[in-house]
């Protein structure tokens, strides 16, 4: 399962590609757009990782805010 480091790393390199002065415009902005996914799943993942804690300390009794 990736992992919100590895999806911002995956973004980087996705950027790194859109802004090198080989791609057409058009590859460009799709290279972009995904990058842009990558980060938007990388705060997904960690805002999942954060409630999925914090309902085991609920389940568990004890009362983490977060």
């Amino acid at each position: 399962m990736l992992k919100p480091d590895d999806c911002r790393k995956l973004a980087e390199q996705y950027r790194a590609r859109a802004n090198d002065a080989t791609s057409a415009k058009r590859l460009a902005n799709v290279l972009l757009s995904v990058s842009n996914a990558y980060l938007a799943l990388a705060s997904q993942l960690e805002l999942l990782a954060s409630v999925e804690h914090q309902e085991h300390a609920r389940k568990a009794g004890r009362n983490v805010q977060g």
